[in-house]
């Protein structure tokens, strides 16, 4: 009995990221050019939060978050989709937690636990001299093997800080079938409404998934990594400029539901080699998703301390590199607290030219987590 109830929670947390993937990246998306970051990441240590919430603050980040009221569904579904990305093989992936605490401020005994669940340890730490902010951003740099650095700004803690919640996504993998280095050459990219530009683009020819995604106008292709537990799958318009308009319309079909429908046929893929960084302070984009209460002296979280606490900022930062032999990506994120019939495979080749911008995401087949998504509107940037 106790197994199934787990793995409900399980996929009730699932589905909640797969939710709030599309949720969050519709508002961040809203600002034109690249994006990158790790739902799961900004999921989870809010998701930590919300365990200490009460009264209406719980109630919004519930809502905002897609989870369940119930907090013990969202622990043990956290817990489990944790435990279990911590066996991925032949990849690296590193998703870690921590909660730092001012010196003699005093945390429930239950939040402690909860935090213990979110594998988040504890650490008493001096906010106003000491260095807090260099420990933990020592911290992260170590998790995100040197990829995330200065995720806390000096200025960002304080004499009235109380907490603050971090968590840390590293991922590297490599992809089973390797593009070919010496095939890479410049090609033409379609930025929207800027010339084209060469850029070093990719190639190879091989049997991958790929499904043509009606509701969208896209093609998918997905592109897996050593192991095959997590892949990349990527979302191409087929139109030019297309991207607005998928865009609008994520919401019609899920990602578990685009891989659904895919076959393998053989696809000669063209894909722009790309990097990015991108950081963010979330508390605007947060409010867009109904949770106002926590940052304002209206919030509850009264099941962390006495005290009263208020969320003071939600710092989010990114980082994606895509090459030859496949993908390092990390994130950070702190919050402050003061089918369709196949058709038979045609005998000529698909065609997939990431020539023009195009969405992409990161994720884990066996728990159907988005550990990260993005779009890349500009691969010269």
């Amino acid at each position: 009995m106790a197994d199934a109830a787990v793995s409900d929670a399980l996929q009730t947390v699932s589905e909640a990221n797969g939710l709030f993937t599309s949720d969050i990246y519709r508002v961040l998306a809203e600002e034109e050019g690249n994006l990158f970051f790790s739902p799961w990441s900004i999921q989870v240590i809010l998701s930590l939060t919300f365990l200490g919430a009460g009264g209406n603050t719980a109630k919004e980040m519930a809502s905002g978050l897609r989870l369940p009221e119930d907090k013990n569904t969202t622990e043990q579904g956290f817990s489990e989709t944790l435990s279990q990305l911590k066996d991925v093989n032949d990849v690296t992936l590193r998703v870690a937690n921590k909660v730092f605490v001012k010196k003699n401020f005093e945390i429930y005994e239950a939040f402690k636990q909860s935090a213990g669940k979110f594998m988040a340890g504890v650490e008493e730490m001096d906010f106003v001299q000491g260095g807090a902010a260099e420990i933990i951003n020592s911290w992260v740099e170590k998790v995100t093997n040197g990829k995330i650095k200065d995720i806390i700004p000096s200025d960002a803690l304080s004499e009235l800080t109380r907490l603050v919640l971090v968590n840390a996504v590293y991922f590297k993998g490599n992809w089973i079938k390797q593009f070919t280095k010496s095939a890479t050459r410049p090609e033409l990219f379609y930025p929207e409404s800027q010339p084209a530009k060469n850029v070093d683009t990719m190639f190879i020819k091989d049997r991958f998934s790929y499904a043509l995604i009606s509701e969208l106008d896209c093609q998918a292709l997905l592109l897996p990594y050593q192991g095959r537990r997590i892949s990349m799958l990527i979302l191409l318009p087929r139109e030019l400029n297309g991207l607005p308009n998928a865009e609008k319309k994520l919401t019609d079909v899920s990602l578990q539901q685009i891989m659904s429908r895919m076959y393998r046929p053989e696809v000669i893929v063209h894909l722009p080699k790309f990097k990015m960084e991108y950081k963010k302070e979330l508390k605007e984009t947060l409010m867009k998703l109904g949770m106002t209460s926590l940052f304002g002296d209206a919030a509850n979280f009264s099941e962390i301390a006495k005290e009263g606490l208020k969320v003071d900022q939600v710092l989010h930062k990114a980082f994606i590199e895509v090459n030859e032999e496949g993908t390092e990506a990390a994130a950070a994120t702190a919050v402050i607290l003061g089918a369709t019939s196949l058709q038979h495979t045609p005998p000529q080749p698909i065609i997939f030219r990431a020539n023009h911008p195009f969405l992409f995401y990161i994720v884990d087949q066996k728990t159907k987590v988005v550990l990260f998504a993005g779009r890349v509107s500009d691969p010269s940037l």
